[in-house]
């Protein structure tokens, strides 16, 4: 029998424990996993839908965290529309050919699902190599525009920010074309038994609230009303960095769990969104690095603020770090599950 604890969070359902899964937990912090990347490239694995998901279920077999999340890469859709770029370790994508004008847009090509079809075989795999919900996901149009408009990661994303406020007509046209993307890539993972589905649209952040209103919020409401649509049984999960700003808005995009950073105040944060969603969240990465007391402490603090609401996931809040020792990963799931809640 599957444990479905993270899935019965999601609909803030009564759980015996808090449940807990964590961002790019399958990744460079495991051995087992670096191994395998010494003699494969990123994109090698994740088009090799048997090595993706075994690299998947490692962290589940490893640590018993409470749900397993799909080893992809918010470029994979990409890759079938002309898109070109490479996976740089310590820096992310590079675009090759960035977007810049009209004509830029009009060369990304027709995109047809059949060319992902590894990320379905993925999906269907890892359910049958694990016992807890398989979550699928996708890069949220804003935070992919940021990579195609610039080239690559950096923190203010500065030649996105001039096409925003000077050719709003191009950047319109591109988040057309690529929420078109993520819905069909989302409804393919949907298809394939995703069990709940999370849009990363980790960028947004970088924007004031009236900005990301105008030119984010009805394209990530039309993703998740889609998936919605599709099946109204997959919980939905929106993640956005240094998003104190726009959390109302956030919970307004038709998710059921709004997925926050550690910046925010949990407790604060989830008075902002509404105790009507569920909240995921929210340990500094860095914590989870150093371990120990700091570690433990700030993972009961956290437990202790949400106390005896019905929806907390626990998570970080971003990605786990590299450097991360698999026994601090060990502890922390193991503190998860053992503090006592008072009203579940």
């Amino acid at each position: 029998m599957k444990n479905n604890t993270f899935l019965r969070a999601c609909g803030q359902k009564k759980v015996d424990y808090t449940p807990i899964w964590l961002m790019r937990q399958a990744g460079r912090y495991i051995p087992e996993y670096r191994k395998i990347r010494k003699t494969h490239g990123i994109m090698e694995i994740c088009k090799n839908p048997e090595l993706s998901s075994d690299v998947s279920a490692m962290p589940i077999n490893m640590f018993g965290l409470d749900a397993a999340i799909i080893f992809e890469d918010l470029m994979v859709p990409l890759e079938p529309t002309g898109i070109k770029f490479s996976l740089v370790d310590k820096v992310g994508p590079v675009i090759e050919n960035t977007i810049k004008n009209m004509s830029d847009i009009d060369d990304i090509t027709e995109y047809d699902t059949e060319e992902v079809g590894f990320v379905a075989d993925t999906i269907k795999l890892l359910k049958d190599k694990v016992d807890v919900p398989v979550i699928g996901f996708a890069g949220g149009p804003f935070t992919i525009a940021c990579y195609l408009i610039d080239g690559i990661h950096n923190k203010g994303f500065e030649k996105t920010m001039w096409l925003v406020i000077n050719k709003p007509e191009i950047f319109y046209k591109l988040m057309d074309k690529l929420t078109d993307i993520v819905i069909r890539y989302l409804e393919l993972q949907v298809r394939a038994g995703a069990d709940a589905i999370q849009l990363f649209d980790t960028w947004c952040g970088i924007l004031d609230k009236k900005t990301y209103c105008k030119f984010v919020m009805p394209y990530s409401q039309k993703i998740l009303k889609s998936v919605t649509e599709m099946n109204s049984l997959v919980p939905k999960i929106h993640f956005a960095l240094n998003s104190d700003s726009i959390l109302k808005d956030l919970a307004q995009l038709g998710c059921d769990v709004v997925s926050i950073d550690w910046r925010n105040d949990i407790n604060k944060a989830w008075a902002q969104i509404g105790y009507s969603k569920a909240i995921q969240g929210n340990l500094d990465p860095s914590l989870l690095v150093a371990g120990g007391k700091h570690m433990t402490d700030s993972t009961i603090k956290i437990l202790e603020l949400v106390d005896g609401r019905k929806g907390h996931i626990f998570n970080l809040g971003h990605g786990i770090l590299p450097d991360t020792k698999p026994e601090n990963v060990r502890k922390l799931v193991d503190i998860v599950h053992t503090f006592q809640v008072t009203s579940r």
